[in-house]
């Protein structure tokens, strides 16, 4: 392997191609060794940076971290989180710190579930891959400053909160993209068979919880937004 191409590898190229490997592939296609043969180089060109695979597993959790974290600062940067009783999180008029607390959390989520969405191989490794390494933690404490220049303190309770909204969100994102275990079924699963074939009590006691859902009228970004609503008034 030429020495130039083994001084350019550095650790933000091989993140950038682990994770466009794992958004084209999947995440099981990933392995040193593929990833050695997407970037031309073997295996231990890798080893400066990342150990073993689980290392680098661990930095593709925190590429999707930062990159939901640069989303969020960007729009409180920006200006454009709505925040009650002012125009904007910028200004902030009026609005006490709870209040901007909550709407803060809830770009967060939205820039969160943006994420996951555009990397869904990724989903079930953050969601079982808590902020455990220094470069996560990092970019978390970024996150902190910028917030603390917004009038929130880094209190404990905040950083609960954050893993409260930040598990809700991951789950949901789950069982939106990620497949089903096992695969899907060979036919597609039939709702309305399903509920026709109800007893009548059962059917009266389920229709106005499912009568959506069968109707092909459910919208699971409509239902997030209420699930996470409902997280944010409970802690407030």
């Amino acid at each position: 392997m030429p020495q130039s191409k083994q001084r350019a590898l550095s650790r933000e190229i091989i993140l950038s191609t682990a994770l466009g490997l794992v958004d084209e592939e999947g995440l099981s296609a990933l392995s040193l060794r593929s990833l050695g043969k997407r970037l031309g180089v073997s295996q231990a060109a890798f080893y400066r940076h990342f150990p073993d695979k689980a290392a680098l597993l661990e930095g593709i959790s925190e590429q999707v971290w930062r990159l939901t974290f640069e989303a969020f600062l960007a729009r409180l940067q920006e200006g454009k989180v709505e925040v009650p009783g002012g125009s904007t999180a910028a200004a902030g008029v009026g609005a006490t710190p709870p209040s901007r607390l909550m709407a803060y959390m809830r770009e967060y989520a939205h820039c969160l579930a943006a994420t996951l969405r555009s990397h869904p191989g990724t989903v079930m490794l953050v969601l079982t891959h808590p902020t455990s390494t220094p470069e996560q933690f990092s970019l978390l404490a970024g996150v902190f400053v910028q917030l603390a220049r917004h009038g929130i303190a880094p209190e404990a309770n905040v950083l609960a909160l954050i893993s409260a909204v930040s598990i809700y969100t991951t789950g949901f994102v789950a069982a939106e993209v990620v497949p089903p275990v096992g695969g899907a079924p060979e036919r597609p699963i039939d709702l309305s068979t399903a509920s026709a074939a109800l007893s009548p009590d059962d059917a009266q006691v389920l229709r106005p919880l499912v009568e959506d859902v069968v109707a092909g009228r459910c919208d699971l970004r409509v239902q997030f937004a209420q699930g996470l609503e409902a997280i944010l008034r409970g802690w407030a």
